[in-house]
């Protein structure tokens, strides 16, 4: 009975440990305790207000979660990329490969310093990132 009782209070302890590790330093994907007063020292001056070019890891939301979320504000920029149009309305699950193909040949031909422009554009647009061109984009930009 002594090992049972033993096992579950490292099971209970673990989880506590988890959890509270999970709410201090994850709880910014949620949008909890973000403080919105927060400034970031690295930020770059031309970017808009809460957008950044560069991420410094001191930030409560990473700038390409930001733009996939729309919540930095800008026009519609073409990256000469309106055949991506064709594909307002579809899922991230609903591309076939070469239509992914299509996305790829568009995000590796971008300069590095017109990722997240880009990322802005295509929200603001109605597309949706196939998901496989969604994590390279996020690899790209090199923030999360």
């Amino acid at each position: 009975m002594k090992p049972a009782i033993v096992l579950l209070t490292i099971l209970v302890v673990g989880g506590a440990i988890v959890w509270l590790i999970d709410k201090l330093f994850y709880s910014h994907k949620t949008g909890e305790n973000v403080d919105e007063t927060d400034e970031n020292p690295t930020s770059n001056e031309a970017a808009p207000q809460g957008c950044a070019d560069e991420g410094c890891g001191l930030r409560p939301i990473c700038p390409s979660e930001q733009i996939l979320a729309g919540e930095c504000k800008q026009e519609i920029t073409y990256y000469e990329d309106e055949e991506l149009d064709a594909f307002a309305g579809r899922g991230e699950n609903d591309y076939t490969p070469d239509e992914e193909e299509q996305w790829r040949d568009v995000l590796y031909t971008l300069q590095p310093a017109d990722l997240l422009g880009w990322g802005q554009s295509i929200k603001h647009r109605g597309l949706v990132m196939p998901a496989a061109i969604r994590l390279e984009f996020m690899q790209l930009a090199g923030e999360c």
